[in-house]
């Protein structure tokens, strides 16, 4: 999916080395390249092994260019966007297309709306929701796995706070992501690893949890085993702005609770079971 930068006649040209050095030079997790045809800034997003990508072209790439708005010009920045990410992580992308056309007074064109416009975050979604749909049907060989939209929402917004919640928490706290789970039949699991003895934060609608003790040695919980005996020395962060339920083991509790490990491991499941995949692998049912 790409989003085509414009800018209107009537107003300032861009100063490309203003748009590098003060804006894309700066953002973290972004990733610089240029060769004589083309310019190009990768947008990693942490957590989600996932990226996006900005290029500066010498040449245009719009098509039928003559049919639009004559009022603006084309600036030969375009945005390369995933065709198969979760409707959060579009959110996230979109977000920041949208701060960077406020900066630096931008129109955007994509091949789906009618003509060159401002940017809509609504519309967009609606445009790049329909394109999505459009290459998972014309490419089957990309495989997905349906998940509730809302469970996804949440699962996302923990991993995407992943960096924030040490300091949120106030305490030396481990925040891991997500590991996703699938079984042979293709049902989505959620777990999270818990290293013995470590401060850890769980987030909502885990199903499993990675109990690493001594030696490097992984067992599989199901949660409510690991609740069953570890919950009672749990804490809940409370903070309004989560908007999600995460709870945590400080320092003290996590210690406490190594004494129901061996309880644990009478309940424990095979990680043979199961294939590791990735958050992007998911989508909304």
């Amino acid at each position: 999916m790409i989003i085509y930068f414009f800018k209107d006649r009537s107003k300032e040209r861009v100063d490309f080395g203003q748009l590098i050095d003060e804006y894309f030079d700066k953002i973290e997790n972004t990733y610089i390249t240029s060769n004589d045809d083309e310019f190009v800034a990768t947008f990693n997003i942490p957590h989600f092994d996932c990226s996006y990508r900005y290029l500066i072209t010498k040449r245009s790439r719009v098509t039928s260019l003559y049919r639009l708005n004559p009022n603006f010009v084309n600036t030969f920045l375009l945005c390369e966007l995933p065709d198969d990410v979760p409707l959060f992580i579009m959110r996230l992308m979109l977000k920041q297309i949208d701060e960077l056309c406020r900066l630096f007074d931008f129109a955007i064109y994509h091949e789906k709306i009618d003509n060159i416009t401002n940017f809509n975050m609504f519309e967009l979604i609606e445009v790049l929701t329909k394109e999505r749909t459009k290459y998972l049907n014309d490419h089957p060989e990309v495989v997905k796995y349906q998940v509730d939209q809302d469970l996804l929402n949440e699962v996302c917004m923990y991993q995407s706070l992943i960096d924030e919640l040490p300091s949120v928490v106030k305490d030396d706290i481990v925040a891991n992501p997500y590991i996703v789970l699938k079984d042979s039949e293709n049902h989505i699991y959620f777990s999270v690893n818990w290293h013995v003895g470590m401060p850890t934060t769980f987030p909502p609608h885990l199903d499993f949890v990675h109990v690493e003790e001594e030696e490097n040695l992984v067992n599989l919980v199901p949660i409510q085993t690991f609740y069953k005996y570890v919950q009672r020395n749990m804490y809940e962060i409370k903070d309004g702005s989560i908007g999600i339920e995460i709870r945590y083991l400080n320092e003290n509790s996590s210690l406490k609770s190594r004494k129901y490990i061996k309880k644990m491991r009478k309940a424990v499941i095979s990680t043979f079971n199961f294939d590791v995949i990735k958050i992007t692998d998911l989508i909304e049912k």
